[in-house]
């Protein structure tokens, strides 16, 4: 069993970039699979990697009297052991600081001579086996922390199912995300609405060839650590009580040139917007460029010579610091939200604190500005000097936060929930990231079938109209042919008319389609409907291995709550090596 250290060792990559909570997001996560195809397996092994939890091994060919759902609705156990029944083997809680994360791939289809050439995850002596479960058990040697289940069930039995109360119900309600790797538009439209209804993310993937589709479909997803780029916040136009007091205190002519060169930009800053409101009368509010330019020149006129690296910080964080605070575009539509203002008990706590910095932004105190960060930037400065000013603007943020803290108790008491439901680690997480606090409301991808595409027009925008309405096409030639379009159902004497043949009925259905959304001249190229009916629809390694990694950190992003997914679809086309990611 390894260690809290020789975790932190093995996965120190990824705590880099999503640092222990996302880390611990992603061990406690139970992600449904369904599907198990090449890209099901390239998908997985992204997520394997980094440490995705724990998962559990079944077969719904087992023969035990203990029902599956016992498996998947037994609480996290505490400690580690290895339960053997009947062939069954159930893993709980093998490490107990990796967690108790699951996946669980769905699919009865067995290992095929195809699979051989494309899927890494199966190997000759699978042949004729379920491929869920030779994937599973494939992928659990990539990590001794990783353990999974194959539930072998079709995926249409499996959805018809979860519709009852049973297992597959409260395995499907209990996921944290949902995957869906290569399956026809009618498996993917129906999980969606049974996922979009429980506001369970899903991410759903195919590729036919050299061409890749991605969609991601979440009624509601909240982010605090988005990591965006935030505009800088050193209260230069506006200092509070404590910074005016530091800069004032610092006499520039005193100083020798020493002292001089370890001054703070910020303090140099401050000092030169007021000789610059001094010398011209104007305020400090509403400067235009010129105006920033003119600072920054006064600032290289106060250096005692050219070339002094703090003087020049200064200068060239003018137009950064020096303009009209403004609350983010993105956080002002969160708070502008109706959910931000709702206090109930079933409120989420990123709601619940939504609400609080709303009233925050509302107070006398807040003067219209967010809680500060308390993070300022390196800059050149003696030892002494940048500790003081970390230190005030560290103090800033913790009054900033009491204050926050005091509208949260408001807002609790209205809901009727006691005042630590909401934690402190959520309350400092949330005022160190208030100016990138981000919203995600995807559109349904269920409601495809019944109107045209929110983003068809996006899609033209984009050049790849064309692309989706073929992957759409496909799935109405299946549904009329029983076969996808290349592949034939029995044996042919001439493949090649064949190919022809399907390349017209699929582009004819492709502009119908095109029609129908409100594009009065449709074009669909016809080699872009040919390499649909080339590849039969299978699946690509190379493109497989791509598309996989596209959809991981997807799912990531979407497990962890950190960093902002793609509310859209995307399309990838390797032949011309070309992205296009349409937003809803």
């Amino acid at each position: 069993m390894r260690t809290e250290t020789d975790k932190t060792k093995l996965y120190d990559r990824q705590l880099r970039l999503w640092q222990k909570d996302g880390q611990a997001a992603l061990e406690r996560a139970r992600v449904v699979v369904v599907g198990s195809s090449t890209l099901a397996s390239e998908s997985l092994k992204n997520l394997v990697l980094p440490g995705h939890g724990v998962y559990q091994e079944a077969s719904s060919a087992d023969p035990v009297s203990e029902s599956y759902s016992a498996i998947f609705s037994r609480p996290p156990l505490s400690c580690g052991h290895v339960e053997r029944s009947c062939g069954r083997r159930v893993l709980s809680h093998l490490c107990a600081v990796v967690g108790v994360g699951e996946f669980i791939v769905v699919d009865d289809a067995l290992v095929a001579d195809e699979d051989l050439r494309t899927n890494f995850f199966v190997r000759a002596a699978d042949a004729g086996k379920s491929r869920a479960q030779s994937i599973v058990d494939n992928l659990c040697e990539m990590n001794p922390d990783v353990h999974g289940q194959a539930l072998v069930k079709a995926p249409a039995e499996f959805i018809a199912l979860s519709e009852q109360d049973g297992p597959e119900a409260e395995l499907l309600g209990s996921a944290t995300l949902v995957i869906v790797c290569a399956q026809p538009d009618e498996i993917v439209r129906a999980l969606g609405a049974r996922c979009w209804d429980a506001n369970i993310p899903m991410v759903a993937a195919c590729n036919a060839g050299f061409i890749a589709e991605i969609r991601t479909a979440v009624r509601e997803h909240t982010i605090v650590e988005s990591h965006a780029g935030a505009k800088s916040d050193l209260r230069v136009m506006a200092p509070f009580a404590e910074l005016r007091a530091y800069a004032d205190s610092i006499d520039l002519e005193a100083l020798d040139s020493t002292d001089l060169a370890h001054v703070p930009f910020v303090v140099l800053l401050i000092k030169a917007v007021d000789k610059w409101v001094a010398e011209t009368g104007l305020a400090k509010t509403g400067l235009e460029y010129k105006h920033r330019k003119e600072i920054a020149k006064l600032v290289s006129r106060m250096a005692p010579a050219p070339g002094e690296e703090n003087f020049d910080e200064a200068a060239a964080a003018v137009n950064a610091n020096c303009s009209d605070y403004e609350v983010p575009s993105e956080v002002s539509q969160i708070l502008a939200d109706p959910a931000a203002n709702a206090a109930t008990a079933q409120t989420s706590s990123f709601w619940l604190l939504a609400n609080a910095l709303r009233r925050y932004l509302g107070s006398e105190y807040a003067e219209g500005k967010l809680p500060h960060s308390g993070a300022i930037p390196d800059m050149k400065a003696d030892t002494q000097s940048y500790i003081k000013l970390q230190r005030i603007y560290k103090q800033k943020a913790e009054q900033d936060k009491a204050e926050l803290v005091r509208c949260l108790c408001d807002v609790l008491q209205e809901a009727g929930l006691p005042a630590e439901h909401v934690s402190s680690d959520e309350v400092d997480m949330f005022c160190k990231n208030a100016g990138r606090l981000r919203l995600v409301r995807t559109q349904p991808v269920h409601h495809d079938a019944e109107t045209a595409p929110a983003i068809w027009g996006n899609l033209a925008d984009e050049g790849v109209s064309a692309h989706y309405a073929l992957f759409r096409a496909v799935n109405a030639f299946l549904a009329k042919n029983g076969r996808y379009p290349g592949m034939p159902g029995v044996d042919v004497s001439d493949l090649d008319a064949l190919c022809v043949q399907d390349t017209s009925e699929l582009q004819g259905i492709a502009a119908e389609l095109m029609r129908a959304w409100g594009d009065k001249d449709p074009e669909t190229p016809r080699n872009l409907a040919a390499e649909f009916v080339r590849s039969g629809c299978m699946e690509l390694h190379n493109v497989s291995a791509i598309v996989g990694g596209v959809v991981a950190q997807e799912t990531i992003k979407l497990i962890t709550h950190q960093y902002v997914p793609h509310d859209g679809v995307c399309i990838l086309d390797t032949a011309n090596t070309t992205l296009a990611a349409v937003k809803a």
